[in-house]
């Protein structure tokens, strides 16, 4: 996680904020450390949704450090391209550990198992529904988008809304198989 720390630090900073997931990750996407593509953002989705949470419900820096470093753990595990090779978006996976983490999920617990495996086949769903081939950001704001209404529900908080035009995309040109017009976040639509 060494070389996610600064997504991190980004999150500590805006612990105590009212903070939408959405607008979080477009900020994390606007930094230079942040790549175009590949496994970081199956820590970014899930540290986005684990900060809104934690600013929503007063959390302590200690408890979203805490999380975050169990994310780190966890979402270190799923490689680059786990779409293609595994069939399952990173993204969706990311959101998916961040729900576990949140609810104190465990294999045997009752409470907050099959909520966690329906959300994920949500933005699975998503997620196929925008069309081949892959790209990360949009993969990831999908993810985060879904996700936020079901954190909402399950973890009883609320968020702000997304501030306007924040989900419109940068990175089509470091894309060369950008979907462009046919992507609901080209950022010349």
């Amino acid at each position: 996680m060494d070389n996610l720390s600064w997504v991190v630090d980004e999150c500590i900073g805006e612990l105590g904020k009212s903070v939408a997931p959405c607008d979080l990750l477009e900020r994390l996407f606007a930094d230079p450390r942040c790549p175009a593509f590949g496994a970081d953002h199956h820590f970014i989705v899930g540290a986005c949704l684990l900060t809104a949470l934690a600013s929503a419900k007063g959390d302590s820096g200690e408890t979203l450090l805490s999380r975050l470093s169990e994310l780190g753990v966890r979402s270190s595990s799923v490689p680059g391209a786990a779409c293609a090779r595994w069939g399952v978006c990173g993204a969706g996976v990311s959101a998916g550990m961040a729900y576990a983490i949140a609810s104190g999920n465990e294999p045997l617990k009752e409470n907050g198992w099959a909520e966690g495996q329906k959300m994920v086949a949500l933005i699975g769903l998503a997620i196929a529904d925008a069309g081949a081939p892959r790209c990360c950001k949009r993969d990831s704001r999908i993810a985060v988008e879904v996700a936020a209404g079901i954190f909402e529900r399950d973890f009883c908080v609320s968020f702000p809304s997304p501030e306007p035009r924040k989900a419109r995309c940068a990175f089509s040109e470091a894309n060369a198989v950008c979907l462009r017009e046919n992507c609901s976040y080209y950022e010349n639509r």
